[in-house]
C-alpha cells in the first residue's frame, strides 16, 4: 500500500486547526469578568462555524468536502476522525460561554481530535521517516 505524504500532512493540518480553534474557544472563554456581550457573540459566531465545518465534513468524509472515491488516508483517518468528532459535537450551539457545558462541550471535541491526531502522526512517523 502507497500512502500519499502530502495529504497525510494536509489532514493532519485540518483535524489540528479544528483541535486548536477548539482549545481557542476554551481558553478564550475562560476569563468569565473580560466577556462582554460582542466577546459573547464572536465566541458563539466561532462555535457555529467550528461544529458546521465539522459536520459539513463528516458528510462525505474527504478533505475536499465534495462526493468523490475516498483516498485509503481518507478511509482510514479523515473519514472516522470527522465521523466520530461530528457525532460527539453535541454541544448546542446556543451554549453560553458562561456555562460549565461550555468547556466541558469542547473538551469533547478537542479529546476526540487529539486521539485522533496522535494515531495519524504515529503512523505518518512509521510511514514517512527515513
Amino acid at each position: 500500500m502507497e500512502f500519499n505524504h502530502e495529504e497525510a500532512k494536509a489532514i493532519v493540518a485540518e483535524l489540528q486547526r479544528w483541535h486548536d480553534e477548539a482549545l481557542s474557544l476554551i481558553n478564550d472563554a475562560a476569563d468569565k469578568s473580560r466577556l462582554s456581550s460582542n466577546s459573547l457573540d464572536l465566541l458563539k459566531v466561532r462555535l457555529t462555524a467550528l461544529k458546521d465545518e465539522i459536520k459539513t465534513a463528516a458528510k462525505h468524509e474527504t478533505l475536499s468536502g465534495r462526493k468523490t472515491p475516498r483516498t485509503e488516508l481518507e478511509q482510514c483517518f479523515f473519514g472516522p476522525a470527522v465521523r466520530s468528532t461530528a457525532a460527539n459535537f453535541r454541544m448546542r450551539t446556543d451554549t453560553s460561554p458562561h456555562s460549565h457545558s461550555w468547556a466541558r462541550g469542547l473538551h469533547e471535541v478537542e479529546s476526540e481530535l487529539s486521539y485522533v491526531l496522535h494515531r495519524l502522526e504515529a503512523f505518518t512517523v512509521k510511514n514517512f521517516q527515513a
